[in-house]
């Protein structure tokens, strides 16, 4: 993908309204679990990787573990991937017939080989598996598969490799085993300027013929970009994939397909008027067909009649957008206007040939039942945000954002058609007001409006305002003391359009105040202590809008201390001890008067080892044990821990 396309098709996402005052919002782009990616044989960049994370929290334990080797030893190039995931519950008091000790694991393992023979020919060789295994009786308990492919590599043209193989898949899904061939061709057009036109794309035909089932995975990509002149390029993207799936069911008599077809095209377009000015148009269009087909592989004459769907999806997501930004970066400025629509229409499909009466009945209400899923959803958002340096000690910043969703339904059936306003507005100031002292300020709201179109759902139709004031002091007398202090205060108002008409539906008010410090002192250069006190208070109530009334319901108080020592033997380890505080007490009121309802506190030490092993690899030991006493006055000891290792080699 085009890197401008990329991060235009990134920032698509819905975004964080403001940033409070001093701080950054850095977006992270993670791999979703169970994926172990290796870079192509051509890849410039080659990383190794090995990483363990261990969570142990109450009666949960979570390993994930991950391994990335991508180097050549002689001539042969290596390529290893693998991802382990487990998580285990242990139950107390399990009930009688079941397990004590509730698991689901992951495992993904992937080997490949590519060896030159002569130019332009290299074989490839690699291997894939992955078992998954899960005991808690939800949905499939347990599943497996394992490929192994061969073939070559060939570079007809520097620009060009094509890389057919062909092997052999074992599947297994419960007691069912399936095997049979496996074929893929795969085709990589690296970058390759053309007059100014920079290309790049990808293709892949996968199937795996199991009989009786066959697994499909064909990818087709484009994506080309041009620079015009130094101020105007356009970058644009087309794609598409379809991935057919097929499960068993109901033991080994009926197999369960799905076919998901998406297509999309992606184009952006800048401009920079000058330096300092700019403007960004965006298109995203994306077409996508689901199929979920039965087929029966033994028929039964008391079966009951079933029907096949289909799923059809069209988005579009667009926006233009101006920015400005000062050539000394002491100001900026952006607002964009974007426009997203998505229909999505469901439709049974009807049994080859000619039904039977009763059948055509069945149909009808299936395909009725499938209709009333249609949706069609509009969404214009205007938003934008200013910086700037009203001098070197002084900085404001304002944001602010408007969105209005239409979600309509065509069915009678469907009863969620709504609208939705949502509006944000945020104000961040921060000054240095001595070489000691550092303030920010940050005030922001939002104010949404929820209405139902039909009387069956009206009764929800509700109003929520949310207001937010959120200071922060940062003290630094001295360079060897350092103290952080936070204040918010926050106010939620949710009121019901028509409380007085529906007895269910109660507006109520949501109220909290926190105060958090966190100090550290530096003795040494080695030796440390670092404090961390936070409380909060929060309380909820029924209201009364019109008159601005509150009747307090319930209400929380929130105490955490903690404080450790931190001992640095030598530059790149750490060891820590301390101890650590928490409280809960929540009350109730009966008349207006607050009464004590439940306690929970809990003590105990925490400890930390970290060790920086190099500049980029890190063990790091973190574990805290705690005796807590409950709300009858009985008390439980408690241990957990986190364990960290990642090794960059």
């Amino acid at each position: 993908m085009m890197p401008a396309l990329s991060r235009a098709l990134r920032i698509l996402l819905p975004a964080a309204m403001l940033a409070m005052a001093g701080s950054s919002v850095q977006a992270q782009e993670s791999m979703r679990e169970g994926e172990t990616a290796i870079a192509g044989p051509d890849s410039v960049q080659r990383t190794n990787t090995a990483g363990i994370l261990f969570d142990k929290n109450l009666n949960t334990f979570n390993w994930l573990g991950r391994l990335a080797v991508d180097t050549v030893a002689g001539r042969t190039r290596f390529g290893v991937g693998a991802t382990y995931l487990s998580n285990i519950i242990q139950t107390e008091n399990p009930a009688p017939g079941s397990a004590r000790t509730s698991e689901s694991t992951q495992q993904n393992f992937r080997l490949m080989l590519a060896h030159p023979v002569s130019e332009p020919f290299a074989l490839h060789t690699q291997w894939s598996s992955l078992i998954f295994s899960d005991n808690r009786g939800n949905g499939l308990s347990n599943a497996s598969n394992h490929t192994l492919l061969a073939g070559v590599d060939v570079s007809p043209w520097p620009f060009v490799t094509l890389s057919p193989l062909a092997g052999y898949r074992w599947d297994r899904q419960g007691a069912i085993h399936d095997r049979g061939l496996a074929l893929d061709l795969g085709a990589e057009l690296h970058p390759l300027d053309f007059d100014g036109y920079r290309f790049a794309g990808e293709g892949h035909f996968r199937r795996d013929n199991l009989s009786p089932r066959v697994l499909t995975n064909h990818i087709a990509q484009v994506g080309v970009e041009k620079r015009f002149s130094p101020e105007a390029r356009d970058s644009m993207m087309m794609a598409f994939q379809q991935t057919g799936r097929e499960f068993y069911l109901a033991g080994d008599s009926t197999i369960e397909s799905r076919t998901d077809d998406l297509f999309s095209f992606a184009n952006l377009l800048s401009y920079d008027v000058s330096r300092s000015w700019g403007a960004d148009l965006f298109v995203n269009v994306n077409s996508r067909g689901l199929d979920k087909d039965m087929r029966r592989l033994r028929q039964d004459a008391s079966d009951e009649a079933s029907f096949d769907t289909r799923i059809e999806e069209f988005r579009l997501d667009t926006y233009a957008q101006v920015w400005y930004q000062a050539p000394d970066a002491s100001s900026s400025a952006h607002i964009r206007l974007g426009y997203s629509e998505r229909n999505e229409t469901h439709r049974a499909k009807a049994p080859a040939g000619t039904m039977a009466p009763n059948i055509a009945v069945l149909f009808a209400e299936r395909n009725r039942q499938e209709q009333s899923k249609d949706n069609v959803a509009r969404r214009v958002a205007l938003s934008g945000g200013t910086s700037l340096d009203v001098s070197p000690l002084h900085r404001v910043m304002f944001a602010g954002s408007a969105t209005i969703l239409r979600y309509d339904t065509p069915s009678e059936l469907n009863q969620e058609d709504r609208d939705e306003l949502l509006v944000a507005l945020a104000l961040g100031t921060w000054h240095r007001v001595s070489r000691a002292v550092d303030i920010g300020i940050a005030l922001d709201g939002t104010y949404s409006h929820l209405v139902y179109l039909l009387k069956e759902r009206s009764a929800n139709n509700n109003i929520n305002r949310v207001l937010r004031l959120s200071p922060r002091v940062i003290y630094r007398p001295v360079e060897w003391f350092t103290s952080i202090n936070g204040f918010e205060v926050l106010a939620n108002y949710t009121v019901y359009d028509y409380e007085k008409q529906v007895a269910l539906a109660r507006s109520f008010s949501y109220r909290q105040f926190s105060w958090m410090d966190s100090t550290t002192v530096e003795f040494t250069g080695r030796l440390g202590l670092d404090f961390y006190a936070y409380l909060k208070l929060y309380e909820r109530g029924m209201l009364r809008w019109d008159e601005f009334l509150e009747r307090t319901e319930n209400s929380t108080v929130d105490r955490t201390f903690s404080a450790q020592v931190r001992y640095a033997p030598a530059p790149a380890v750490l060891v820590a001890l301390g101890v650590r505080y928490f409280s809960q007490s929540r009350y109730v009121y009966k008349d207006t008067v607050r009464r004590p309802d439940t306690f929970f506190s809990s003590v105990g030490p925490t400890s930390l080892i970290r060790w920086d092993v190099s500049a980029a690899s890190r063990l790091l030991f973190q574990g805290w044990y705690e005796r807590r006493k409950q709300s009858d006055g009985t008390f439980r000891s408690l241990a957990s821990m986190t364990m960290q290792v990642f090794l960059h080699f």
